[in-house]
């Protein structure tokens, strides 16, 4: 099959005009009665969420030396060049009063109701100011949506917060959209809830198709996710009549620098191919495959069950999740989807150790996947770490449920 014959899906942008960011910043800064000081919530350097526009328009408002940044990491680490260059970029010159990126394993995390958090989270409030967290949303695998609300709060959590937060995945319930029924999104939310009971807080919500911002929403941290998330869903999720026979799912940028990231083109879109079908990721990886605990269970577990028996026994860790739901995707018992992966930054051996198969090229993978040629049904998701693909026949409209 040529893979430029392939029916190709891409998030849909629209021709209009670019977002008014700042009419959403200014609606923000209204909740929050003009504080004297304002902490700002970013995401970091893993998403592609454009926090510098929302920061400029912050910025004609407030004076940078009454503004800090938060960096919502969750559980990641990045090299000192890394934060300098993010920070470099993020402040376009401005000096700041203040600059943290929040660390999951420090000692002076603190209480915010049933979870810990960044103390500024809870400082900013008995200083006088506000709290201000800006997000992009996409469809997300387990979580239903980004946003704001998840930059708030996993961004900026403990990290026992966030492994009992993502063991949750492993239901049958979290899928890209889905907000109704979602354990992970309804504890997120119930934590944002939370601190907006400490500290009241206003969100700035993004949808970005590349570099362009396509809306731009505000209010309180459930209002803004509201307004958001319809306008996501039209842009970054497409439907099919049937399971397809083969999915290509396409990841660049921050998502395709690592398999344990790019896997999320795989996720968001698994339950759109049939049962024996194939799946091809095309990523880059120039970082490799990631997360070593995600690694180490797959290399112990070449089946589902025996990923299921080691969580149970040793308990969930970090990365448990993804490897269990691609051992269930690929496992002859469950699903017997055959994955396939096209990248330069993983060797046979990585791709051996995930269990899956390397192929050189899109058409290679397709061949060795037994599709024919105008026979099949074959589909191509271009950004697919953003883009889901999904069956009208399984699939329900999705933000009519953020009621």
């Amino acid at each position: 099959m040529d893979p430029t014959d392939i029916p190709t899906f891409e998030p849909v942008s629209g021709e209009g005009a670019p977002a008014d960011v700042s009419a959403a910043v200014a609606d923000a800064l209204s909740l929050l009665a003009a504080p004297d000081r304002l902490t700002v919530i970013v995401n970091d350097p893993q998403r592609h969420t454009d926090s510098r526009t929302v920061l400029r328009e912050i910025c004609r408002r407030i004076d940078p030396a009454r503004i800090r940044i938060l960096v919502a990491t969750g559980v990641h680490r990045f090299p000192d060049a890394a934060k300098r260059q993010f920070e470099t970029r993020l402040c376009d010159g401005r000096a700041f009063r203040d600059f943290a990126w929040h660390d999951c394993d420090g000692e002076n995390l603190r209480h915010i109701h049933y979870w810990h958090g960044h103390p500024w989270l809870i400082d900013e409030a008995h200083l006088g100011g506000g709290l201000l967290a800006i997000g992009s949303v996409e469809p997300h695998y387990f979580a239903g949506f980004t946003g704001a609300h998840k930059t708030c709060t996993i961004g900026c959590a403990a990290r026992k917060q966030i492994e009992d937060n993502h063991s949750k995945a492993l239901s049958d319930e979290c899928r890209p959209g889905k907000i109704k029924g979602n354990p992970v999104c309804r504890e997120i939310l119930w934590m944002a809830q939370m601190l907006d009971m400490y500290a009241h807080v206003a969100a700035v919500n993004l949808v970005q198709v590349g570099g362009k911002i396509i809306a731009a929403t505000a209010g309180g941290i459930i209002d803004a996710l509201k307004a958001a998330a319809p306008i996501a869903e039209k842009c970054f999720i497409h439907h099919i009549n049937s399971p397809a026979d083969a999915v290509v799912a396409e990841v660049t940028g921050p998502l395709g620098a690592s398999f344990y990231q790019a896997e999320k083109g795989i996720k968001n879109s698994e339950s759109a191919v049939r049962d024996g079908g194939a799946f091809v990721l095309v990523a880059p990886c120039e970082r490799g495959i990631g997360q070593g605990h995600f690694v180490e269970l797959l290399r112990q577990a070449p089946g589902c069950d025996k990923a299921l028996e080691l969580v149970s026994s040793r308990g969930y860790r970090l990365g448990d999740h993804k490897a269990v739901r691609l051992r269930r995707l690929t496992d002859a018992k469950y699903r017997n989807v055959r994955v396939f992966v096209v990248s330069d930054g993983l060797s046979a051996a990585d791709v051996e150790t995930l269990g899956l198969k390397k192929a050189a090229s899109v058409e290679q993978a397709l061949s060795a996947a037994g599709i024919a040629a105008g026979g099949d049904k074959v589909y191509r998701l271009r950004d697919a770490g953003n883009c889901v693909l999904t069956c009208k026949d399984i699939c329900q409209p999705l933000t009519a449920q953020l009621v």
